[in-house]
């Protein structure tokens, strides 16, 4: 088998459009940028409380860069809104990846949605859409009042 076949097979065994993620992510959650950010200022916080000040971890120039990024596009102000959001999604059956690309993006209509996570789309195991377009509104419009509310 030639080199092609086997990134060819990968290819066509991964499609993030039918949830098809690969081993790799079996088993994994996917995390939204707030969620990294809490994390990630935990982490900070603790370090400081234990040693007094930055470990290694903290202190590198991707912790830092990552902790920046997350806090400028996360979007939620606090863990008690990443927490509501994650919930929404989880409560209208979203998949892990879907939760954490609609959070990451926040689509403002339907549209917008499908668009960037297309797996919205897919039908479910019956040969049926797993979401119809008025499901997809709704939790769009809770998600949107949620951070308005915020």
């Amino acid at each position: 088998m030639s080199g092609l076949e086997c990134t060819n097979k990968t290819t066509e065994d991964e499609d993030a459009t039918e949830l098809r993620l690969g081993t790799d992510f079996q088993g994994a959650q996917a995390l939204t940028m707030n969620e990294v950010m809490l994390i990630s200022e935990s982490k900070k916080d603790d370090d400081q409380e234990q040693f007094g000040v930055e470990t290694s971890t903290t202190q590198t120039r991707v912790f830092e860069k990552t902790l920046a990024y997350t806090k400028r596009f996360g979007g939620a102000t606090s863990s008690q809104q990443a927490t509501v959001y994650r919930d929404l999604c989880t409560n209208a059956n979203l998949h892990a990846f879907e939760t954490a690309t609609v959070i990451n993006t926040m689509p403002q209509n339907y549209d917008e949605a499908t668009t960037l996570v297309p797996s919205l789309l897919a039908k479910g195991p019956d040969g049926y859409p797993r979401f119809t377009k008025e499901q997809i509104e709704a939790l769009l419009e809770d998600l949107n009042n949620v951070r308005a509310f915020e």
